[in-house]
């Protein structure tokens, strides 16, 4: 369908991003046609990179939930190992009781694991949080280029249909004259 695959051949499967860099790579160097403003451009090939692209865009979205489920899932198995950590501490304290600085020892054990869990797992949040916000942030870069993209095919295209001039019609040419005159240039 595209020489797209011809252009990336290492390419295994073209990202969002991609895709986009290419149906802006055939804008800004498409042909002009002479006399114009507009540009010829490969209908086929940019409608199959934006279709493309529309099946990128809901993988992402998909990859970016992965990640806020896969963290909130870790988050819940670190609270888990926190507590029973934090439970066998406790039962090892009873078992010890009666060596009062036996258990305040296995208390000071159990909170401070405790308290490395709570930080590994405020870092895992932040660290799970900012990469999904990159990875929405990258999605958002891409969709406010197609969006520009789009803006200015509209107004490319509504400029060139309020330039173009009904006023400036071909010359008539006599029903005596015609076929006497092979060319435009011959009329003058």
């Amino acid at each position: 369908m595209t020489d797209f695959d011809d252009e990336y051949p290492d390419a295994q499967e073209p990202n969002l991003a991609m895709l986009l860099d290419r149906i802006e790579e055939i804008v800004a160097n498409a042909k002009a046609m002479p006399l114009s403003a507009s540009v010829l451009i490969s209908r086929d090939e940019v409608l199959y990179l934006i279709s493309a692209a529309k099946e990128r865009f809901p993988l992402e979205m998909r990859e970016a939930q992965w990640i806020i489920k896969e963290r909130s899932e870790y988050l819940d198995r670190v609270s888990l190992e926190a507590d029973e950590i934090v439970q066998e501490a406790r039962t090892r304290a009873e078992r010890l009781i009666s060596k009062q600085e036996i258990v305040r020892q296995a208390q000071a054990g159990a909170n401070r694991i405790l308290v490395m869990a709570r930080e590994d797992a405020a870092r895992l949040r932040f660290d799970a949080e900012d990469y999904a916000d990159q990875k929405l942030a990258e999605l958002e870069i891409a969709l406010a280029k197609v969006m520009k993209e789009i803006q200015a095919g509209r107004e490319k295209l509504a400029s060139s249909s309020s330039n173009d001039n009904p006023s400036i019609a071909a010359p008539e040419i006599s029903p005596e004259l015609e076929g006497e005159f092979p060319f435009d240039q011959d009329l003058s």
